[in-house]
């Protein structure tokens, strides 16, 4: 299959579940070619997918493999063009406090959730320039956290890297401006996805009550708004007005909002004991 009708182009990483899948599925409903890339699912993701359109397509890469994703995104470029969006929403979650969490679940999760943000830009740069070569106005859009700008009790490894994913995409927007080549972050609550379901059944139960200040949001809801924002002119799209709320407080009176974490947390151990 080849972009014969010059459509518009999207990548996605960890297109086969979740926050990526559920992007898939409204890009393809607006007339978007689609190339899903993740590590596992590709096969039921794409079936899944094609109930949509048949403009779709998925590669099985390991993002912490920058090589692996060169040759899988020069496939996807040779199948549908180079893309006008490309997002990266490949990730994990482990949920233990930091004396419990080996070096190896930490590094893991550095690995996939920040590393791997870095191989993904870095492998797709090249098309993103050639987008722009062609006329097009190519957008980068990187799926943090609100747990990459608030920390959260048992997120020693998620918080670190995805605070980390929301550094490297503030550089690359400033650095890709004057490329052309736009850059967002999206940083949203708790989304009910198959990663948070795993994380509830193994998760501390400190960190599932404290993540509640933020909200948790169906997928479906929590997608529509990362959808509306990724095609306006935000560079952090926050989904679900208590995680504005939450972030806002924690930017512009952060002593308050520290203040009123421990209280919170105080009351939530309190509770557990």
């Amino acid at each position: 299959m080849t972009n014969k009708e010059n459509l518009p182009t999207a990548w996605v990483t960890g297109g086969s579940s979740g926050i990526g899948l559920e992007l898939a599925k409204r890009l393809l409903k607006d007339k978007y070619q689609v190339c899903i890339f993740a590590h596992a699912g590709i096969e039921q993701a794409i079936a899944d997918l094609q109930k949509h359109s048949p403009a779709v397509c998925g590669f099985e890469v390991d993002v912490q493999n920058e090589s692996s994703m060169d040759a899988k995104f020069s496939e996807a470029a040779a199948m549908f063009g180079t893309p006008d969006l490309l997002i990266n929403s490949a990730g994990i979650s482990i949920a233990k406090n930091f004396d419990e969490m080996t070096s190896q679940e930490f590094e893991r999760q550095i690995n996939i959730n920040l590393v791997g943000s870095r191989n993904t830009a870095h492998a797709a740069l090249p098309f993103l320039k050639q987008a722009v070569q062609q006329g097009k106005r190519p957008k980068l859009v990187f799926i943090a956290s609100a747990a990459g700008l608030v920390g959260c009790y048992g997120y020693t490894g998620y918080c670190a890297s995805k605070f980390g994913v929301v550094g490297l995409a503030e550089v690359l927007r400033m650095e890709l401006r004057s490329q052309k080549i736009e850059v967002a972050v999206v940083c949203p609550p708790e989304v009910d996805t198959p990663l948070v379901t795993e994380e509830r059944k193994h998760g501390s139960p400190v960190t599932a009550a404290l993540k509640q200040l933020g909200g948790s949001m169906p997928v479906e809801k929590a997608c529509k708004e990362i959808y509306d924002g990724i095609f306006s002119s935000e560079f952090m799209i926050i989904p679900g007005t208590q995680a504005r709320i939450l972030a806002k407080i924690s930017r512009v009176l952060p002593d308050v909002y520290r203040s009123q974490i421990d209280k919170k947390l105080d009351k939530i151990i309190r509770q557990r004991m």
